[in-house]
């Protein structure tokens, strides 16, 4: 069943805030117009965070330039990296500062999975965990910084070594990029995302996936107390954090159930109030007859 804007636009939104802290937010800022500034939004928006391995920037003509793992971090400000979970950042990026974020050819450092976060003076290298987790950073990445008045429309899908570019050959460091961009939206395209509709899918497949849900919950609840063996079902991939999927997944169920109780009440007093013969409901309405059978056998039900 449909249901009319007025309510699912309000109980949706209270399902996406109940999901987590700041989840709207970071809906809208991932599918707005290019023109929209997420500083707008005062408050850091945590997107994504993780280990990666990263290439030393060089900052210094004879600094070394090694591979090291680190943890970045990603918010609608600034996109940072340090040397363990919970650190202080050793290098913060703000978000204007991307120009582009493009994938690398493994010829350049003969590794897979890497792409590079291009700035006004250097390009940062990164090579993520596989190529499923590669994506998704260029993804967001892309989004999150789309809007920036300077990005590039051409850059080097190889690295700078040895004094000259992989890619093209140049030798000049700053020699304009040899390929044309691949992330992001011309400047002149609009999303036109219609928020009740996508929150009412977004109610739709948790409601739809419930089972699927509570036993997720229940594998992550018995990882975080005994690593015990996994559920069949759930032994093709990895939980990193099972105590933290098992609040999200907490949280999620608690928010689909208190909006299926508010629809549930919702029905029920429309079908009270409801007149059969008026103009919204004329006799002979067959989806009013079915709607009114379904109550009646609700209400004998619960009695």
């Amino acid at each position: 069943m449909k249901y009319g804007k007025g309510m699912l636009g309000m109980s949706g939104y209270t399902l996406i805030k109940c999901i987590l802290p700041l989840r709207s937010q970071f809906l809208d800022l991932i599918s707005t117009s290019g023109k929209w500034d997420q500083k707008s939004i005062e408050t850091p928006i945590m997107l994504k965070e993780g280990f990666m391995i990263k290439r030393a920037q060089g900052r210094n003509r004879f600094g070394m330039k090694n591979f090291k793992k680190r943890w970045f971090r990603l918010t609608n400000h600034e996109f940072t990296y340090h040397k363990t979970k919970g650190e202080g950042a050793l290098c913060s990026i703000p978000i204007e500062n991307i120009l582009a974020v493009e994938r690398l050819e493994e010829e350049s450092f003969k590794m897979k999975n890497m792409f590079q976060v291009i700035q006004p003076e250097r390009a940062l290298y990164i090579q993520a965990n596989n190529c499923v987790e590669a994506r998704d950073w260029i993804d967001i990445l892309t989004k999150v910084s789309q809007s920036n008045r300077k990005r590039l429309s051409t850059y080097h899908p190889s690295a700078y070594l040895n004094g000259h570019w992989l890619c093209c050959k140049l030798s000049a460091d700053t020699a304009p990029g040899c390929t044309p961009c691949t992330g992001g939206l011309p400047a002149n395209i609009q999303l036109d995302v219609d928020g009740d509709r996508e929150t009412e899918r977004i109610y739709s497949l948790f409601s739809t996936y419930m089972t699927k849900l509570i036993k997720m919950q229940e594998a992550c609840g018995s990882k975080s107390v005994y690593d015990g063996p996994e559920q069949e079902e759930y032994s093709t991939f990895v939980i990193d954090d099972p105590q933290e999927t098992y609040k999200s997944l907490k949280q999620i169920i608690s928010a689909v159930q208190t909006l299926e109780q508010q629809h549930t009440k919702y029905k029920r007093d429309k079908f009270k109030k409801t007149k059969i013969g008026s103009q919204e409901h004329p006799i002979g309405d067959k989806s009013f007859q079915c709607y009114i059978r379904q109550q009646s056998e609700n209400t004998t039900y619960s009695i």
